[in-house]
C-alpha cells in the first residue's frame, strides 16, 4: 500500500498515527479563492501586497479568472472551519489594508469557495510501516507556500517506484533505500521552505522593508540565482532505473 494522499493523508493516519504527532506548524495560515472578471489584470505577473505578519497577492488564471492568495501569521488557536467565519477572519486581518484589500474584500465576500490551511510541514522518522510506504506530502509535505510540492511528489515516487522494480518484491529492502536516497535531500528541502515562509509574510515593518530590498536587488541579472539558487534548484542525482518498455 502506497500513501500518496497529500498534507492531510489518510493512509498516513491509518498506519502511522495522527497528523499532530507529525504536523510542524510554521505560525503561518494561507486562504486563496478565485474570481471572474476582475480589474486590473496584470497577465503573467504576480502582484504582492504586504503589512507586517500579512501578505495578499494577486494572479492571473486561464478563461479570465484572478486568484488571490492571503498569507499570515498565526498563533495557536484552531482556524475556522465555517466558510462564514473564515470570510470574518480575513476581513478582521485586511480590513485596515491599502492597495487593492477593500476590492479583494469585496469579492471574498461574493465567493462560494475558499481554500483555508495552515502552513505545515510533515516530520517523520520513517516514511513506512511494514508494507505501507508513503510518498510526497503525505511522507514530507515541504509546506504550501514553498512550491515545489509537484515536483518533490514526482522525484520520491519515481525513486519508490524505481526501489520497488529493482528489489525483485522484497518492499522492506526497497522501502530502506527509497529513504535512503531522498532523506537529506527532503530535510534540505524542509529547512529552505521554512525560511521562505518566513519571508513571504515578515512579522515586522523592518523584516517586511528589508524583504522589498532584497525582493528589488532580484532585478539584478544573476543575483537571485546566487542567493536563493540552492533552495530551489533540484540538484538531487536520481538513479537509473532501466525502465523496460511493456511488451504489448
Amino acid at each position: 500500500m502506497i500513501g500518496a494522499d497529500g498534507l492531510h493523508s489518510g493512509v498516513r493516519r491509518l498506519a502511522f498515527g495522527p497528523q499532530r504527532q507529525f504536523e510542524k506548524k510554521l505560525g503561518y495560515a494561507v486562504a486563496a479563492f478565485e474570481a471572474e472578471g476582475y480589474r486590473p489584470r496584470d497577465e503573467d505577473v504576480y502582484l504582492m501586497y504586504g503589512r507586517p505578519g500579512r501578505m495578499l497577492g494577486r494572479f492571473t488564471l486561464h478563461r479570465n479568472r484572478t486568484l488571490f492568495l492571503f498569507v499570515f501569521a498565526v498563533g495557536s488557536e484552531p482556524l475556522p472551519t465555517a466558510l462564514d467565519m473564515q470570510k470574518e477572519m480575513l476581513r478582521n486581518k485586511y480590513a485596515d489594508g491599502g492597495w487593492e484589500c477593500p476590492h479583494v474584500l469585496e469579492e471574498l465576500n461574493r465567493t462560494d469557495e475558499l481554500y483555508l490551511d495552515s502552513v505545515s510541514q510533515i516530520m517523520m522518522t520513517s516514511w513506512s510501516h511494514g508494507r505501507i510506504a508513503l510518498t510526497g506530502d503525505a511522507a514530507f509535505c515541504v509546506s504550501l507556500l514553498a512550491g515545489q510540492g509537484s515536483a518533490l511528489a514526482m522525484i520520491s515516487k519515481y525513486v519508490l517506484a524505481g526501489e520497488l522494480l529493482k528489489a525483485g518484491g522484497r518492499h522492506q529492502e526497497a522501502f530502506l533505500r527509497y529513504e535512503t536516497l531522498l532523506r537529506d535531500y527532503i530535510r534540505k528541502k524542509q529547512q529552505g521552505a521554512e525560511r521562505f515562509a518566513a519571508a513571504l509574510a515578515p512579522r515586522t515593518q523592518f523584516g517586511l522593508l528589508f524583504r522589498n530590498l532584497v525582493t528589488k536587488a532580484f532585478a539584478v541579472p544573476g543575483l537571485a540565482r546566487l542567493v536563493i539558487g540552492k533552495e530551489i534548484t533540484d540538484a538531487v542525482q536520481l538513479p537509473d532505473y532501466h525502465w523496460r518498455r511493456p511488451i504489448n
